[in-house]
């Protein structure tokens, strides 16, 4: 568990620290300075990290079940086999516009601030309190204790994301509050009218230097949301993307009630069941906790080996068995479609083979102990050698 989700840990701990040494130094030259230097470097690979992971997850985020239909959840366990799309995706542009107008700001402030005219150095700091507030937004909407962690959930990578950019973008806005000041304090004011030298002390304190960023934030949204809108948006969609859903703190959408279905989440169970008839090549019906399953010849090898272990290595069958019981399941909630279904049969097929290897160097008569699984004279016949 922890060797899966180490390397999130290990984004979100290395976006942490950079805000912390940046809030945590005083402003320097080199802030004022154009260069890629190697900090400025290892930020952006940071950066551009916990954005692909975030435009992955939100496509993955889209396989989810729509707002305002009913889930699909194992009558024998009572645990889900999907979960709702945590996104309103037909709102999605909105989302992923500021994203990549955030990744390019951020770019842009850390190595071309010099460049920048007053007016477009304000507008891409809005952009970054804009991302920022977005993220924010989104970690609330979603939560941190919906279940245990599960490094193919794109809720949970979305949410790695967006901590990881909310961190990035705060330490980037205290840069350009000190590039901000180191700059302006160098210019001349004594030539301006008398109202613009009062407006401009104003200004200058140092806890009225983010005002033009802030009053420029809703503009910025504004503008954007007005060109979406001639590519068929709403003109709310920012808002829409966390209300239009279900199951979730911001959802407006009231869940129905789950629809039971039978099984437990075996997701080689699910594999023989959702797959292509060419490709997994179901057998014949079986017999699984009193319940009816469409079995294929993988998923028989794979119980007579676990079959093997229980009768030869009980001990070392139940660490197995836990661990497939605890990682098996999250599998299993992501095979959602045919194709899902055959590539997870296609990855199995190494296994497959191993474990038929081991039935036929350890078992008499290994097809035999095959053929029987999941059917109710074999599950018999298994409990009698048992108490042999």
């Amino acid at each position: 568990m922890l060797l899966l989700s180490s390397p999130f840990l290990a984004l979100i701990l290395a976006a942490f620290c950079s805000m912390i040494f940046t809030f945590a130094r005083s402003s320097s030259k080199g802030e004022l300075l154009e260069e890629a230097s190697p900090w400025r470097v290892f930020d952006g690979i940071l950066l551009s990290i916990a954005l692909l992971l975030m435009m992955i997850a939100y496509v993955f985020d889209g396989d989810g079940v729509p707002a305002g239909e009913p889930l699909k959840v194992y009558a024998q366990l009572g645990k889900p086999l999907s979960e709702y799309m945590s996104l309103a995706h037909r709102h999605g542009a909105a989302l992923i516009v500021v994203w990549l107008l955030g990744f390019v700001s951020y770019w842009l402030l850390r190595v071309y601030h010099r460049r920048l005219s007053p007016i477009i150095y304000c507008l891409f700091n809005a952009v970054l309190i804009l991302c920022v507030a977005l993220a924010a937004l989104y970690l609330v909407h979603t939560g941190f204790s919906r279940r245990e962690f599960d490094p193919i959930d794109p809720v949970q990578i979305l949410q790695t994301g967006c901590l990881t950019i909310g961190l990035l973008y705060l330490a980037q806005l205290k840069r350009s509050l000190d590039v901000w000041a180191a700059v302006r304090s160098g210019e001349d004011t004594e030539n301006l009218p008398a109202w613009q030298r009062a407006l401009r002390r104003v200004l200058d304190k140092r806890w009225m230097h983010p005002l033009p960023w802030i009053i420029l934030l809703f503009p910025i949204q504004i503008v954007i949301q007005f060109i979406l809108v001639l590519f068929g948006q709403r003109p709310d969609s920012f808002i829409r993307e966390f209300l239009d859903t279900s199951g979730y703190h911001l959802s407006r959408i009231p869940a129905p009630p789950p629809e039971m279905v039978p099984g437990n989440g075996h997701y080689l169970c699910t594999v023989a069941a959702r797959g292509h008839r060419r490709v997994v090549k179901p057998l014949r019906a079986g017999i699984r906790h009193g319940e009816a399953i469409p079995i294929n010849r993988q998923l028989m090898i794979a119980n007579a080996f676990e079959n093997v272990l229980e009768q030869y290595m009980p001990s070392f069958h139940r660490v197995v068995r836990r661990l497939y019981d605890r990682y098996g399941y999250p599998v299993s909630r992501h095979i959602r479609s045919k194709a899902a279904a055959d590539a997870v049969y296609v990855m199995m097929k190494p296994l497959e083979w191993l474990f038929l290897l081991v039935l036929y160097t350890v078992d008499a008569r290994p097809e035999n102990r095959i053929h029987v699984q999941y059917s109710a004279w074999g599950k018999n016949k298994w409990r009698k050698k048992k108490l042999q």
